[in-house]
């Protein structure tokens, strides 16, 4: 028997054939297909004018970002072995700065990919991304520091001290 593969059409218009089995560890489109019951007919769930009704649109995910969520997926799948929920956590985020390192990933990137585990709701990645990005904060001795590492421009100068008393 075949295996199912879904269509997705990311927002730059890229199509990806996905399987049903990884589609199904992206909790937006898991809901989706528990919601539609799925059987032999997709329906899309775009408001758009597309006359390919069996096509799941992704209007916040460029193309770049899903093949990155997709390898998440393929590959947290392939190293699916039962181990402590410290080793799992920890095998996620290597996971998640292998798959930057490998994407030559900038902190944009980063963060879209963050952002878009939060809109496709992939809680194993949106989880290893915040732990990445929490560790970069903490690697950071001073707020100028992380200030730097994020490329964070302060316009006009302001006593810090001030500021945190009128809060």
């Amino acid at each position: 028997m075949p295996e199912e593969v879904l269509k997705v059409r990311t927002s730059d218009a890229i199509d990806f054939d996905v399987s049903l089995q990884v589609a199904e560890q992206i909790g937006l489109i898991q809901s989706w297909l528990q919601h539609e019951k799925i059987g032999n007919n997709l329906q899309g769930c775009s408001d758009t004018d597309d006359t390919d009704g069996n096509i799941i649109f992704l209007d916040r995910v460029t193309s770049e970002i899903f093949e990155l969520v997709l390898k998440w997926c393929s590959q947290l799948m392939e190293a699916s072995t039962p181990m402590t929920e410290w080793s799992h956590t920890e095998l996620k985020n290597n996971l998640f700065q292998t798959i930057l390192e490998e994407a030559k990933a900038d902190d944009s990137t980063m963060f879209e990919l963050i952002i878009a585990a939060d809109f496709l709701n992939i809680e194993s990645l949106l989880h290893a991304g915040t732990n990445y990005v929490a560790g970069l904060i903490t690697s950071c001795n001073s707020v100028e520091a992380i200030r730097e590492r994020f490329h964070v421009d302060v316009h006009g100068e302001f006593e810090e001290e001030e500021y945190s008393e009128s809060i």
